[in-house]
C-alpha cells in the first residue's frame, strides 16, 4: 500500500499531506485558514479565486467541445451540442443539490467545533449520489432519443445530438460525484479541486485534439474526451478523501441513508438545484423558440453564445460558492457581521468582472466568434447581435446569482430558492414569449436583459430587507450579550 502511496504522490505532488498548516477544526480552524480571525479580503482570495478558476476550467469542458465540434463538425455539430446542454444543466443540477448542500453543513459543523456530524454529513451525501446516479443512469440511457426529439430535434440534428449525449450519459456513474469539490472547499481546501480541474482540463483539450483531428470519431470524441477527463478528476478527490490529507473521509460504514440529515442536504441544497434545473427548462424553452425562429443556425448561434456566457455565469456561481464556508462558518460562530461584510466585498468584485465582459464582447465580437466557427456568415451575423444584446445583462445575472447563494449559505432557504426560480422561471417566460412574438429572433435576446435586471433589482431589494436590518438587530444583541 506505501508503494502505491508513493506512485500517486509522485505523479500528483499536491496531494500530499499538508502537515505543517493542518489545524485541529475543534478550535475553530480550517486546514489552512481561520474563517473567523483573518481578513476577509484573504479569505476571498483564497476560497473565491480557486472556486471561480475550479469551474471556468470545469465549464471549458463544454465550451472546448464546442470549439472543437465547431470547426471539425460543422454547424450541425455545435447546434446537436447546444440541444444536450439542457441535459448537461439538469446533471449538474443534482451535483449542486448535494455538493453544494453537504458543502454548507460542513463549513457550519466545522464551524460550530461538531466534526461527528460533518462526517455524518459526508456519508449521506457519498449515499445519495450512488442513489440519484443509478436512477438518472438507467432512465438516460432508455429514454434518450426520446427526450431529445422532445427537445425538437430531428434528422441529422437528432442522429449527432444522440452521439454527443449516449457517450455523455457513460460517464454519468462518475461525474455526479463533482459534488466532492463542494465538499473539499468546506473543509477549508479551496486549492486542490481547482489544481484537479485544471488538470482535467488539460487532459480534455489534449483528447479532443486526438479523437477529432487525428482518429475523426467527431462529436463522439469531444464527448469521451470530457468524460475521462471528469473521471480524473473525480478519482483524485476520492482518493483524497481516503487519505489522512482531509478534514472529512471517506468511510464506508458512514455511507448510509439518515432522513434527517439527508432532508437538511437537500433542503440547503435545494436553491442551488431549482436554480440550475430551471436554467435547464429555459435552454430548453429558448432552443425550441430559436429553431421556430431562426433554424439550426440560430441554435448554432445559442451555443457560441452559451459558450461565452458560461464563463460569466460560472465566474458567477464559483464567487457563490467560494464565500458559502466563509459565511456559513462565520454565521455559525455567531460573527453575524463578518458574513455580511463578505457579500458587500464579492458584490463588488462581480460588478468590476461584469463591466470588463461588457466591453471585452462588444470590442472583440467578430474574434470571439471566429474561435467558435469560421465561414458561415449567417451564424456570425447572428450571433453579432445576440452577443451585443445579452452582453448588458451580464451585471444583473452575476448579482442576482451571489445574493442568491448569500442566502442558501444562511439557510434562509425560501428566499433562496424564491432567488433561483425567479430570473429564469418566473420572469423569462413570459417576457421571452412576448418578446418573441412582438421581435421575432432580436426579442428572443432582448429577454435575457429585461428578465435579469430585474431580478436583479428584486434580489438587491430582498438583501435589504432581510440581511440589513436583521444583521444589525443580531450585532445589537451580540454587543449586549457581551457586556
Amino acid at each position: 500500500m506505501s508503494k502505491l502511496n508513493d506512485t500517486w504522490y509522485r505523479a500528483f505532488p499536491f496531494l500530499k499531506k499538508r502537515n505543517a498548516s493542518v489545524r485541529d477544526s475543534s478550535k475553530n480552524k480550517t486546514t489552512q485558514y481561520s474563517l473567523s480571525e483573518d481578513a476577509i479580503p484573504k479569505l476571498l482570495l483564497v476560497f473565491v479565486g480557486p472556486a471561480v478558476l475550479g469551474l471556468i476550467i470545469n465549464v471549458l469542458y463544454n465550451v472546448v467541445d464546442r470549439i472543437f465540434v465547431g470547426q471539425y463538425v460543422g454547424a450541425e455539430g455545435l447546434s446537436a451540442v447546444t440541444m444536450v446542454f439542457p441535459i448537461n444543466l439538469f446533471q449538474f443540477a443534482f451535483v449542486l443539490l448535494f455538493g453544494s448542500g453537504a458543502g454548507v453543513l460542513i463549513a457550519k459543523y466545522l464551524g460550530e467545533s461538531e466534526p461527528e456530524k460533518a462526517q455524518d454529513v459526508f456519508g449521506n451525501m457519498i449515499a445519495g449520489l450512488l442513489i440519484i446516479t443509478t436512477i438518472l443512469t438507467t432512465v438516460g440511457f432508455l429514454f434518450y432519443k426520446q427526450l431529445l426529439s422532445a427537445f425538437g430535434a430531428e434528422g441529422e440534428l437528432l442522429r449527432l445530438s444522440s452521439e454527443y449525449l449516449f457517450v455523455i450519459l457513460m460517464g454519468f456513474p462518475i461525474s455526479f460525484f463533482l459534488a466532492l469539490s463542494f465538499t473539499c472547499r468546506a473543509e477549508g481546501n479551496p486549492s486542490l479541486p481547482a489544481k484537479l480541474v485544471l488538470l482535467s482540463a488539460i487532459i480534455n483539450l489534449s483528447l479532443d485534439y486526438v479523437f477529432m483531428k487525428l482518429f475523426n470519431l467527431g462529436i463522439r470524441g469531444a464527448a469521451l474526451a470530457t468524460i475521462i477527463a471528469q473521471a480524473t478528476n473525480v478519482l483524485l478527490l476520492m482518493r483524497y478523501y481516503i487519505s489522512d490529507n482531509s478534514l472529512v473521509k471517506l468511510v464506508w460504514n458512514k455511507i448510509r441513508i439518515r432522513k434527517n440529515i439527508t432532508l437538511s442536504i437537500l433542503s440547503v441544497g435545494f436553491a442551488p438545484f431549482v436554480m440550475d434545473f430551471a436554467v435547464s427548462i429555459q435552454n430548453v424553452l429558448v432552443n425550441s423558440l430559436l429553431l421556430k425562429s431562426g433554424g439550426t443556425d440560430a441554435v448554432a448561434a445559442m451555443g457560441i453564445l452559451f459558450g461565452v456566457n458560461t464563463i460569466f455565469m460560472m465566474t458567477a456561481l464559483g464567487t457563490g460558492d467560494g464565500m458559502q464556508p466563509i459565511i456559513s462558518y462565520n454565521f455559525g460562530a455567531k460573527l453575524y457581521n463578518r458574513a455580511l461584510k463578505t457579500l458587500i466585498y464579492v458584490l463588488k468584485f462581480v460588478s468590476i468582472v461584469a463591466l470588463l465582459g461588457i466591453v471585452i464582447l462588444n470590442v472583440f465580437t467578430t474574434q470571439i466568434i471566429s474561435v467558435f466557427i469560421d465561414g458561415n456568415i449567417n451564424i456570425v451575423q447572428i450571433s453579432e447581435v445576440a452577443l451585443k444584446i445579452f452582453s448588458i445583462s451580464i451585471p444583473f445575472f452575476m448579482v442576482q446569482i451571489v445574493i442568491a447563494r448569500y442566502f442558501q449559505a444562511l439557510q434562509k432557504n425560501k428566499t433562496a430558492t424564491f432567488l433561483a426560480i425567479l430570473r429564469p422561471i418566473i420572469l423569462f417566460i413570459p417576457i421571452v414569449y412576448i418578446l418573441e412574438n412582438t421581435y421575432g429572433l432580436v426579442g428572443i435576446w432582448i429577454a435575457f436583459v429585461v428578465s435579469d435586471s430585474v431580478a436583479a433589482l428584486i434580489a438587491l431589494f430582498l438583501v435589504k430587507k432581510y440581511t440589513l436590518h436583521k444583521s444589525k438587530k443580531e450585532i445589537a444583541l451580540q454587543l449586549e450579550l457581551e457586556q
